[in-house]
């Protein structure tokens, strides 16, 4: 019974080390994950010889490719995630975006025609928070993300997995973060 404690508690602190980049960022969100969600994923941050590590990671996980369902939350305004979706979003594509109110009146004014372009696309919903958001996620085809940054809106480190039991938690961080949030036609600009 020690010898397996000693192990779990062993585990949890190699875990926490392989995430450490991530929890200085991040380690808010991550006190209700279930306990095995952090050690099965996958860890990618930025370094002095790789500083885009993480920007890279994110661009192959949305790919090139028409996606079924896209969702995210994002708490900067970012020409390379503007253009990572639109490669992605076919006709049929269902597109959900949760952002602050900051981000929605960076977006307004740095990308004026993006911003048009999404509130015409049917299959696309803008939803606007009045939380401050400090971390980033992504589901996108059975595949979920959360990212962290830094407090000058740099991308630190994501954390990413396909497995049931972390999609499932990056679907509940979402949901608990949509659920604060309202689509953009009902807000008052």
């Amino acid at each position: 019974m020690v010898h397996d404690q000693y192990a779990e508690f062993i585990s949890t602190v190699e875990c926490a080390d392989r995430m450490s980049e991530f929890l200085a960022n991040a380690a808010e969100i991550c006190e209700g994950a279930p306990p095995d969600v952090l050690s099965q994923m996958n860890i990618t941050t930025a370094a002095d010889n790789d500083p885009h590590a993480p920007l890279n990671r994110y661009l192959s996980i949305v790919g090139n490719e028409p996606v079924d369902r896209f969702r995210g939350v994002t708490p900067i305004v970012s020409r390379v995630f503007n253009e990572s979706a639109k490669d992605v979003l076919a006709p049929d594509t269902r597109m959900e975006l949760v952002v602050d109110r900051d981000v929605l009146e960076r977006s307004m004014d740095a990308y004026p025609e993006s911003f048009e372009r999404a509130q015409v696309l049917d299959q696309f919903e803008l939803r606007v928070t009045d939380e401050n958001l400090d971390f980033g996620l992504l589901l996108v085809d059975g595949h979920g993300v959360v990212s962290a940054y830094d407090k000058h809106g740099n991308l630190t480190a994501l954390v990413d997995g396909d497995a049931p039991e972390v999609v499932s938690w990056v679907e509940s961080l979402y949901e608990s973060v949509c659920s604060t949030s309202i689509p953009l036609e009902q807000l008052e600009l």
